[in-house]
């Protein structure tokens, strides 16, 4: 009998071993993810930290877009003993209603965020409520946020991160997403038997960012965001920019643009939008220059000669085609000066047409400049038909952005060279050490020096006596043309005699230009009902105090004696 007690003993012994022996088994290998879900939800809490991005500067070493550290605030309520208490003082801190804090103290039980994004200042004060009232449950995680000092300043061109994914979404912000980093890490907390977090868990940081030095000067950006702000009290139009960019190295130093928007609050905007880069328009007079340069490489025009305007009309294909003005005999000279569509469709149409086509392509007209994300091309569609040929040289029937026209007026004050526009000049180290270089490209010789020569010496009487004169500056020498463009009106399907679009394209000073300017207006209102709406009235009236006061900035002296007779020889160059 004993011998039975002590082999059924053993027996149970032996199944007991084996059962257990069974559930390691079935945990460890059957229901080993299983097993590791439930872990997991019992004792690790998740959370997403925003990363450090790279500093943007601009080119002065002022910081536009910085990550500055902020913290987040949470509680586990189930764990909170005084919730009274808790809710007052943390109110106080956190600046949170003190009714909502014990709101979640009340209804929550588990892992809770009160705020994020604050002043890693408060950090000593909480560490000291939770110590002082020993409420372990109260939890601060370090966090980053995305901080853009000058608010809408030159908001449209650097863009803004996600709040929630930290990753550039707009402007240069997502275009350098490769080099600034940032984004977001999923934190794990390892909490103890009561839910307590105690540690983080699988942490993997890895910071390889990178800082972005822009070419904008936030100073003359200040002053080109004052100068665009005037144009819209003034005139209301529907959009509108002013771009100011180096001809030599193609060095973008200012672009304001409206509308606009804060980074800081890009949620609260429905149009991200950069019309300097990613909208395309009509252009207008400013492409005459263009055609009296491709008229005199091809040697088909005089300068001395006179060319009937006809009384401010002109019929091509059974199209008439009208001057803003009534003008009857003009030279070329006076052609842009005074830009007579008449005078400057009879240039064009002794042209081969193919050539002009070829022209504005190599100024830039027709491509990218893949200077910013979302570039338009703007359209240039060749046809050669002499009505399209008309059109084409008044710039209208075509599009352009405005970077490209700040491109092809480059050519005219460098020399005759197009430029690669510059947003970047390069990326240093957090040691400001340059680790890459964007050295500026001129890509190739696109007008003749005869032309350039030419147009340098007729664009200054545009500004001292033509339809730019309202613009005119007491102290330096703007060479330069304005444009307007009719804008097509669907309602009476033909073009409007209210809507333009309005431009100034220029240099200066005229002797040795640093910069292009270009004033941008889509349908600018009038000031008086008996005023003409156009580029002279409306766009080059900005240019006037903004190039002075560039200029001053630049500590430049005033060079306006030496050009105030501004004479052609007799000859042509």
């Amino acid at each position: 009998m004993n011998n039975k007690k002590a082999y059924l003993f053993a027996f149970f012994i032996t199944f007991g071993f084996l059962a257990v022996i069974g559930r390691i088994i079935q945990f460890q290998v059957i229901q080993k993810d299983e097993l590791y879900q439930y872990i997991q939800k019992q004792y690790f809490s998740e959370e997403n930290i925003l990363l450090p991005r790279g500093t943007i500067f601009d080119s002065k070493g002022k910081f536009v877009a910085i990550s500055i550290p902020t913290i987040t605030v949470f509680v586990i309520p189930k764990y909170i003993k005084d919730k009274d208490t808790v809710a007052r003082e943390l109110a106080r801190i956190i600046k949170i209603p003190e009714e909502n804090i014990r709101d979640v103290l009340y209804h929550r039980k588990n892992y809770t965020i009160l705020a994020t994004n604050l002043d890693k200042s408060i950090k000593p004060q909480l560490l000291k409520l939770r110590s002082d009232l020993k409420e372990w449950n109260i939890g601060i995680l370090e966090n980053y946020k995305r901080f853009y000092p000058y608010n809408e300043i030159a908001g449209s061109t650097i863009g803004f991160t996600s709040k929630k994914t930290g990753i550039g979404l707009e402007g240069l912000e997502y275009l350098l997403n490769d080099k600034l980093g940032g984004g977001n890490v999923k934190l794990s907390f390892l909490k103890d038997a009561t839910g307590n977090p105690i540690t983080i868990e699988n942490l993997n940081i890895t910071k390889n960012n990178l800082n972005a030095v822009l070419t904008i000067d936030i100073n003359l950006q200040y002053m080109a965001e004052e100068a665009l702000k005037q144009l819209i009290e003034e005139r209301n139009p529907k959009e509108a920019a002013v771009l100011i960019m180096n001809p030599y190295t193609g060095d973008i130093v200012a672009v304001a643009t409206y509308p606009n928007y804060n980074p800081n609050n890009y949620e609260k905007y429905d149009n991200h939008k950069n019309i300097v880069f990613q909208n395309s328009y009509e252009i207008g007079s400013l492409t005459k220059p263009f055609i009296l340069a491709e008229a005199i490489d091809e040697g088909k025009v005089n300068l001395n000669e006179i060319i009937d305007c006809q009384n401010g009309a002109i019929e091509i294909d059974g199209v008439k085609i009208k001057d803003h003005k009534k003008f009857g005999l003009l030279t070329p000279i006076q052609i842009i000066q005074h830009s007579s569509n008449v005078g400057t469709i009879k240039i064009a149409l002794r042209l081969e047409p193919i050539k002009i086509y070829e022209k504005l392509k190599s100024l830039g007209f027709g491509k990218s400049t893949n200077t910013f994300p979302g570039e338009t091309s703007g359209k240039l569609k060749i046809d050669l038909r002499p009505v399209n040929i008309a059109y084409t040289s008044i710039g209208q029937s075509w599009t352009a952005s405005i970077i490209q026209v700040a491109v092809a007026y480059s050519a005219i004050a460098n020399g005759g060279y197009r430029v690669k526009p510059r947003l970047v000049k390069g990326f240093t180290d957090d040691a400001g050490n340059y680790v890459e270089i964007n050295n500026p490209k001129t890509e190739e010789k696109v007008l003749s020096d005869k032309s350039v020569k030419i147009l340098k010496e007729i664009l200054p009487l545009v500004v001292e006596e033509g339809t730019a004169r309202s613009g005119k500056s007491s102290f330096f020498t703007i060479g330069g043309k304005t444009g307007t463009a009719q804008k097509y009106d669907p309602a009476i399907k033909a073009l409007s005699n209210e809507k333009y679009y309005t431009w100034f394209a220029g240099f200066f000073p005229i002797s040795n230009p640093k910069f292009v300017i270009i004033v941008f207006a889509n349908e600018p209102k009038k000031v008086f009902e008996w005023e003409h709406i156009g580029g002279g009235s409306v766009s080059s009236t900005v240019m006037k105090n903004l190039i002075d006061r560039v200029m001053y900035y630049y500590k430049e002296k005033p060079d306006k004696p030496t050009y105030q007779n501004i004479s052609l020889s007799a000859e042509q160059h």
